[in-house]
C-alpha cells in the first residue's frame, strides 16, 4: 500500500492533467496555494482534511478520489494498515475504508472525535447525500441551522451541499462511520 501522501500526490497530478490545468490554473480552481499544491503533488506533504476537501470540491470530484489505488475483486480491511487523515487542531481523525468508485457511486470512512472536539466541514458538492452513524458516544450534528444530538447506535443522512458540523458532547472519544453517495 502506496503512502496517502503519495497516493493524493499521485492522483491530483492525474486529475490536474487529465483536466489540461496547469498547478496556477488548479490553485485559482480550489483555493489553494500553487507551492501547496506542487509539494502535495511530489508527495512531499501530508495535506490536512480541510485542504483535500478543497481541492476534492473545486475539482469536482469524490474526497477518496484523491486516495484510490486499483480496487481489487476482495479486499480485507485492516484498521492499522489505513493510512490515517488526521485534523490535529480539530482532534478529528478519518479512516478511509472504502474510497470512491465510480461504478458504485460512494466511499464510505470511520471518523474518531477527540472528547471536547468538533470537525466543521465546508459544503459538497451538489448530489451528494451523507450518512452518518453514530458507533460510540454522543455526537450533536448541525446541518447548516438545523441541530441534532446523537448517541451510540444514532444515524442522520442529508444532502451535505450545507456546511455541516460534528461535535463530540462526552469526555471520551466519540466514534461514527459516515457514507457519502454521490447520485450525479
Amino acid at each position: 500500500m502506496k503512502e496517502v501522501n503519495e497516493l493524493i500526490g499521485l492522483n491530483l497530478k492525474k486529475l490536474r492533467e487529465e483536466r489540461g490545468y496547469s498547478i496556477g490554473k488548479l490553485s485559482e480552481i480550489v483555493q489553494v496555494s500553487k507551492s501547496m499544491l506542487s509539494q502535495i503533488e511530489k508527495g512531499e506533504t501530508n495535506p490536512s482534511v480541510g485542504t483535500i476537501w478543497k481541492i476534492a470540491n473545486g475539482l469536482r470530484v469524490s474526497f477518496t478520489s484523491l486516495l484510490n489505488e486499483d480496487i481489487e475483486t476482495f479486499k480485507t480491511i485492516k484498521k492499522e494498515d489505513i493510512q490515517i487523515i488526521r485534523q490535529d487542531d480539530e482532534g478529528y481523525a478519518l479512516y478511509p475504508y472504502f474510497p470512491y468508485n465510480a461504478d458504485k457511486k460512494f466511499e464510505m470512512y470511520s471518523v474518531e472525535l477527540e472528547s471536547s472536539s468538533e470537525h466543521y466541514s465546508e459544503a459538497h458538492v451538489k448530489g451528494v447525500e451523507e450518512y452518518f452513524l453514530v458507533t460510540e458516544g454522543k455526537i450533536k450534528v448541525t446541518i447548516g441551522m438545523e441541530t441534532i444530538i446523537l448517541e451510540a447506535g444514532d444515524a442522520v443522512n442529508f444532502t451535505a451541499e450545507k456546511e455541516h458540523r460534528y461535535e463530540n458532547l462526552g469526555d471520551q472519544m466519540a466514534k461514527g462511520v459516515i457514507l457519502l453517495y454521490y447520485n450525479e
